[in-house]
């Protein structure tokens, strides 16, 4: 009768070993489940939806175990004798612990009431063997290098979707390496680390976490050690290796699923049984493997694994990565440390040699100084970083200046940085990525959404100031253009700072961070490689037409669409200064040309209003072209020769006109910017052919009043806001915050090493942290290639002084005077369109000098740009 009796108590003891993998899974990767032959095709991938009704009881099970630890040896016996369960219905098998090392690490306070401090191990804990008999734990730790039942067949059920296992071609030392882990999870730290260390279905996937990416830096910190004994010589070998942190790439496979191994079928890990039936269809997941594997075994392991499941791994050895592993600098990167060092040398110099020669009027140069050739001199104090930084920081104004467009320049700049934050926030992995696509239905959320029109403010303030201080020139050359001279100067002035951006990105950034991510950032598809790749296409400025699914600094197609517009912009400017009605015409029948063709691509490819509405505003078909992007540019030019008409003169407007002027450009805006609030899912016809074909060309108009109206004194609140003084040090760096800006942000996104958490205060906060860092960074770009430039410039194209017939009277528009002509070429940061004719000396372009530097630094260079 005992005998029986004992005979059906090891009964359910085995029961419970044999169920033991599945709930060790459940508690630990909260993601295995048996699947069920009788479930619907449609559902996919075997998966078990009873599992979920399962999956709140072993979360209670495991919450009870973090609170309490597990139960004290008395209790375990009665509640088993007595048949009891917990409140969810489940039994607790008490099969396993981790090492009280691991807990003290993790959680000081379980340990230090459920540890034994000689031990190290839970103090009341009994281990289950594998033939249903109890052990102490100074038993179990006696035993721990040998590998049991249980371990053997956790191996094989969660081995196969987390390791290489389940390749036929693996190496003898990734196999016994991949071996010795899966069967220590239980019994060693270290494996214990890789197995935690590994990516596991995470909460929220419905919510759009769908990365369980693990933890990089407990992977690879972990090492290591186990021995092993030769069957012949009874030698002992010793073995070490480290973690390798992968990152896997799961999608779903197209095509009927086919019948993988019954052993794979029926077990499931990390994403894989829920990505058939998710409504996205790429997933990335992080795995913890051996040193000693590939990426290649592990890539033929999973695909073998999860084949049944219907769902495909892809991953390469870019996107693995080991602690000791060496990231040498390239040849490339090392030329670009020179340049970046002999520059450095120059500003030094150049600083030194100026600030002696400025602050100390007794001072004598050195022997070596009074040898210096002249011309030499004049280039190493070009890089001077104290009068450079003087012209940066300078505030001073006139009454003539024309301070509106600091501050339209400095919050369009912002607003660009605010909509790419709230870009990449969708681009890159989050924990709630569908909620952060709900922003999307707010109707405050436009700002956001229609944020690109802030690019189309830039297109207007060049097309204005190309313009303005064109027509100044030619009407100085009688009637002239010296069109090679006007190219040559646009040319110079924007390119170095912009290839030495391109150079940085494409040879250093990747050395400035790492992540599960930042493997990309190194691979073949990052923007490192696209720059080495296409530079040359920048340095000609036809990356906006050629190859743009690989753009070099993504942000720089706007400089290829504004340098091809001015190309076209003597077609438009001669007109207008020689036969003034003709040319307004023309410029006329130019808005309605291009607006056309925008209706047209809109129409033909079937577009949506903007990128946040459904069917996109395409990069290839309509948002890079400048055939699309013209109109806010044509404006731009008209307003600039208006200007120039009215420089000097008084400018009377009647109290309603400027009423409805300001009422007419604010509803205006407003209409673009919220007008889409509300749409229906799919937007009818004509809103997908009239908001494009309108709204770029609208706002430019809007800006065009604000303009007009802070130039001739009717800007009122609005023109002291955008004219504050604290604007005007930031709005010069803005040409130069906008080339990086988006590595900034990118290396941010790129560093990250878990998903994020993302709600509008964290964006936010994030905006707000990115300003200084790009600002800061703009301006050693802008003190270090930019300022230089533009002093080098005079010493190529060294220009006569003006002739006293040429000094304009009266007020600028544009905040010009020239009442200092008699010194010479102006120095000004921002003046870049100054002196388009070779043969003219004018200052008028430029602002009233003070100190040595122009007042009015306003051009389209220095403007930011989307």
């Amino acid at each position: 009768m005992e005998m029986a009796t004992a005979a059906s108590t090891a009964r359910p003891r085995r029961l419970l070993l044999l169920l033991a993998p599945l709930l060790l899974a459940s508690l630990l990767t909260p993601s295995l489940a048996v699947s069920d032959p009788g479930l619907p095709t449609e559902l996919g991938a075997d998966w078990d939806w009873e599992f979920l009704s399962l999956w709140p009881r072993l979360l209670h099970i495991r919450r009870q175990f973090d609170r309490h630890g597990f139960p004290v040896k008395k209790d375990v016996r009665s509640d088993t004798a007595a048949g009891n369960s917990t409140g969810s219905g489940v039994s607790l098998p008490l099969l396993f612990v981790p090492r009280c090392v691991t807990l003290s690490a993790l959680r000081p306070q379980v340990c230090n009431s459920f540890c034994s401090p000689s031990s190290g191990v839970l103090k009341t804990l009994e281990l289950e063997d594998e033939d249903g008999v109890s052990q102490t734990a100074e038993a179990a730790r006696r035993r721990a290098h040998e590998p049991t039942p249980r371990d053997e067949a956790v191996a094989r059920t969660l081995g196969p979707f987390i390791t290489p296992i389940a390749s036929p071609q693996l190496s003898a030392e990734c196999y016994t390496d991949t071996r010795k882990y899966l069967s220590s999870i239980f019994s060693e730290p270290w494996a214990l680390r890789m197995f935690d260390a590994t990516g596991k279905l995470p909460d929220g996937i419905l919510s759009g976490n769908l990365f369980p990416w693990g933890n990089w830096d407990e992977c690879l910190n972990t090492t290591a050690y186990y021995t092993t004994t030769k069957p012949i010589t009874g030698k002992i070998v010793e073995h070490t290796f480290s973690g390798k942190y992968c990152s896997v790439f799961l999608s779903k496979t197209f095509g009927p699923i086919s019948n993988g191994p019954a052993t794979l079928s029926r077990n499931h890990i990390g994403l894989a049984p829920l990505i058939p039936v998710l409504p996205t269809r790429l997933y990335s997941a992080g795995v913890c493997i051996p040193s000693s594997c590939t990426s290649l075994e592990l890539l033929i392991g999973l695909n073998a694994a999860l084949h049944a499941q219907g769902v495909t791994a892809a991953t390469t050895e870019n996107m693995c990565h080991t602690q000791d592993e060496k990231n040498e600098l390239t040849p490339e990167a090392i030329v670009m440390i020179s340049i970046l060092s002999l520059v450095a040398f120059f500003m030094l110099v150049g600083t030194i040699l100026d600030v002696l020669t400025a602050k100390f009027a007794d001072w004598k140069p050195s022997l070596w100084v009074k040898r210096l050739p002249q011309t030499l001199f004049k280039v190493f104090t070009a890089f001077s970083v104290y009068t450079n930084g003087r012209k940066l920081l300078d505030t001073s104004t006139t009454k003539d200046t024309l301070s509106c467009l600091h501050g339209i320049r400095f919050f369009s700049m912002t607003w660009v940085i605010l909509g790419h934050t709230y870009l990449f926030s969708t681009l890159f992995e989050n924990q709630n990525t569908y909620k952060v696509l709900t922003y999307f239905g707010d109707w405050f959320f436009g700002t956001i959404a229609n944020a690109s029109v802030s690019v189309d403010s830039f297109f207007f303030l060049s097309g204005l100031l190309v313009a303005y201080i064109a027509m100044r020139n030619i009407e100085r050359a009688n009637g002239k253009l010296n069109i090679v001279m006007y190219y040559v100067h646009r040319y110079i002035r924007l390119t170095p700072v912009l290839m030495a951006v391109i150079g940085c990105v494409a040879t250093l950034e990747t050395y400035l961070g790492s992540g599960p991510w930042w493997s990309i950032a190194s691979s073949g598809f990052s923007n490192s490689q696209t720059c080495r790749d296409n530079w040359w296409k920048n340095m000609l400025y036809i990356n906006n037409l050629v190859d743009m699914e690989r753009q070099c600094v993504a942000q720089t197609w706007y400089m290829a669409n504004d340098m091809q517009m001015f190309l076209f912009s003597p077609l438009v400017l001669l007109p207008l200064y020689h036969w003034p009605v003709l040319g307004q015409l023309w410029i006329i029948l130019l808005v309605c040309f291009f607006t056309g063709i925008n209706a047209m691509v809109t129409a033909i490819h079937k577009l949506g209003p903007t990128a946040s509405l459904p069917g996109g505003d395409d990069v290839n078909l309509r948002y890079m072209k400048p055939w699309t992007r013209a109109g806010p540019y044509l404006v731009g030019l008209y307003m600039g020769w208006v200007l120039h008409k009215i420089r000097g003169r008084k400018i009377v407007l009647p109290v309603p006109v400027v009423a409805i002027g300001w009422l007419t450009a604010s509803l205006t805006g407003c209409l673009i910017v919220y007008g889409l609030f509300d749409q229906p899912t799919v937007p009818p016809q004509a809103t997908n052919i009239i908001y494009p074909m309108l709204s770029r060309t609208a706002w430019s108009v809007c800006l065009a009043w604000v303009v007009f109206a802070c130039v001739t004194g009717y800007g009122g609140v609005v023109n002291s806001i955008l004219s504050w003084k604290a604007l005007i040090p930031l709005s010069r760096i803005t040409y130069t915050s906008y080339l990086v800006s988006i590595d900034v942000q990118v290396v941010y996104w790129l560093g990250n090493k878990s998903p994020q958490y993302l709600d509008h205060l964290v964006l936010v906060y994030q905006f707000l942290g990115s300003l200084p860092v790009i600002f800061t960074i703009a301006t050693m770009f802008s003190l270090a290639f930019e300022s230089p430039m533009l002093a080098l410039e005079k010493l190529m194209f060294p220009q006569r002084k003006a002739p006293p017939t040429a000094t304009a009277k009266g007020p600028s528009s544009s905040g010009v005077s020239s009442t200092d002509a008699k010194l010479g070429p102006p120095e000004g940061l921002g003046h870049i369109n100054k002196a388009f004719d070779g043969d003219t000396g004018d200052t008028s372009t430029s602002g009233k000098l003070q100190n040595g530097r122009p007042i009015a630094e306003v051009t389209e260079e220095a403007t930011a740009k989307e």
